[in-house]
């Protein structure tokens, strides 16, 4: 059933009928992917890559969660939805450019990546990404709060109106002028959507006014709950759009699903395949560790408080890629948000990995570098022990101090797997504060990982 599919439609059907009752009134088991970190995450924004990297070190910090009063319960069932990318796309698209003053043709990089108007020397255009699991769209005016995104960065200096960039005094930046007010702001989100043809209903739209810029998120709503997928719209100096995003997807109802009360439910904050971290959980670990994790420190034990509770929908990401929203809790402190999980019973709930597809033609699945392990060794992860080197079956490139960077962050396994695919030898220098007995000489093909909770918090080249 969870074979991989070879396009959307056939994703779509497939998802359809994993909802089907099949003649029980009892909610089928959902095979999801075992990490939900990317949830709601806009994948045609260049930066969400680095923050599905950021969310998942997260997960590796030494935290706990303290319920300091009751919480109250939010139901015994709650409705799930199926998400799809819009049918017609790539025509919303194009409404969408002619919205934003963008002009040129559709391109097509890849398999499911597509743009307008996009130009690498100022980052402005358009740009949009398909998959089976839902359809963003990302556009971006070059410019951010009213100055040139290559502008250089420069520190104002003692008196606050310079700042020195590569030794040069420069003038430092104003404030844009004439942002527009919230009511205004909000007017013209709405209309971008009725020009482009998109719904206006489905989005709670807020909006707030900075010195820097005036902002608008569009919260996706289901039913009467609130989603983790959102509109955003930044505006800059004299009303103009600087940065926008949003999804182009639809929703059908999916089903009920039993529920867990709240309470039971704050153990899944400790665990990625439940759900996110808020921003309060994750601004407690930055606070908390001050400097990078190397092989002689130690992780700063973090507590985080919790006082409220509210149900909303996190869309959800299965084995065979296609997308739902299911029933969630954000808890709450006075800071905000401490973290959101799914709240459906652990028995309709199954984890597995995921094959790669895509939402355009059929792809050749990969097939993973075979990774051997030094003769003699044994135990430990897959693919390394501790102190062993991993023999790569081919040398591609030597790492290097930038290279080495994209495996922090990634469970032992993962990392280990990249980096076969690139060439490099894998050793286990220190695992969960255990360091282990490494030889001494000197190898420019290999990597030294140190891993914290299944994963890699630090990476050293030899």
């Amino acid at each position: 059933m969870f074979r991989r599919l070879i396009s959307s439609t056939a994703v779509i059907a497939a998802s359809a009928f994993l909802f089907a009752s099949c003649g029980s009134h009892d909610p089928l088991v959902l095979s999801l992917q075992s990490s939900q970190v990317s949830s709601g995450s806009n994948r045609a924004s260049p930066s969400s890559e680095q923050k599905d990297a950021d969310a998942t070190l997260a997960y590796a910090q030494d935290i706990t969660y303290s319920v300091l009063n009751d919480l109250p319960n939010l139901g015994d069932t709650g409705t799930a939805w199926s998400v799809s990318p819009l049918t017609y796309n790539k025509a919303t698209l194009k409404k969408l450019a002619l919205g934003l003053g963008v002009s040129g043709d559709i391109m097509q990089h890849e398999k499911n990546s597509f743009s307008i108007g996009q130009d690498d020397k100022t980052g402005a255009g358009l740009w949009m990404y398909v998959d089976v699991s839902s359809a963003w769209w990302n556009y971006s005016s070059g410019s951010v709060g009213g100055g040139s995104a290559s502008s250089p960065p420069c520190a104002p200096d003692a008196t606050g109106t310079a700042c020195v960039s590569a030794g040069t005094p420069v003038v430092a930046p104003t404030p844009p002028a004439n942002l527009p007010d919230k009511a205004t702001a909000i007017a013209r989100v709405t209309q971008l959507l009725k020009d482009s043809e998109l719904r206006v209903k489905v989005y709670s739209l807020t909006a707030t006014k900075s010195e820097w810029s005036t902002d608008v998120v569009g919260v996706m709503m289901a039913g009467e709950l609130s989603s983790n997928i959102s509109l955003n719209v930044s505006f800059g100096a004299e009303g103009v759009i600087t940065y926008a995003s949003g999804p182009l997807i639809e929703l059908k109802d999916a089903g009920s699903y039993p529920l867990i009360a709240p309470k039971d439910a704050v153990k899944r904050l400790s665990h990625m395949q439940y759900g996110l971290m808020g921003s309060t959980a994750r601004s407690a670990i930055y606070t908390a560790v001050l400097s990078p994790v190397t092989d002689t420190s130690t992780s700063t034990p973090i507590e985080v408080p919790i006082t409220g509770v509210r149900l909303g929908l996190m869309q959800i990401t299965m084995t065979n890629n296609s997308s739902i929203l299911l029933p969630a809790y954000t808890f709450t402190n006075t800071n905000g948000d401490v973290g959101t999980v799914l709240a459906v019973e652990d028995k309709y709930l199954s984890y597995g990995d995921s094959p790669v597809t895509d939402g355009a033609d059929s792809v050749p699945t990969p097939t993973p570098t075979p990774v051997q392990v030094n003769p003699g060794s044994s135990g430990g992860s897959p693919g390394a022990v501790p102190g062993t080197a991993v023999t790569p079956p081919k040398p591609v490139a030597g790492p290097d101090s930038a290279s080495v960077k994209k495996l922090i962050g990634l469970t032992e396994a993962e990392a280990q797997n990249v980096a076969a695919k690139l060439g490099w030898e894998v050793r286990i220098a220190m695992r969960d504060g255990e360091a282990f007995i490494l030889t001494t000489e000197f190898k420019t093909n290999r990597v030294d990982l140190t891993v914290t909770k299944d994963f890699v918090t630090s990476v050293v080249v030899g």
